[in-house]
């Protein structure tokens, strides 16, 4: 089964256009972290989704997430794609 995680993040709350220029400026310079195969922002402007594949050593994908920690609030969830997880729906359930 695939190890991915999907990461929900939402701009906080109060942030003003100098602060959305200044995340915009961190992005340009440090951009998503390695194991990400998919990248969605919300067309309400309130956030987006990234879908990662993490190493065992997730040193790097942490301090991304820090870095960003200023301008924006995470959920992480383990996913996996339904193709890895049906069969194993089908042997509990099925």
């Amino acid at each position: 089964m695939k190890r991915l995680y999907m990461t929900v993040y939402r701009y906080r709350e109060g942030l003003g256009e100098d602060d959305l220029r200044k995340l915009t400026k961190k992005f340009l310079e440090i951009g998503t972290t390695p194991g990400v195969v998919a990248h969605y922002e919300r067309l309400d402007g309130k956030g987006g989704f990234t879908v990662e594949e993490l190493p065992e050593d997730a040193e790097k994908s942490y301090e991304v997430t820090l870095r960003y920690a200023p301008w924006l609030e995470f959920d992480v969830f383990p996913i996996t794609t339904m193709e890895d997880a049906f069969p194993v729906i089908q042997r509990v359930y099925g």
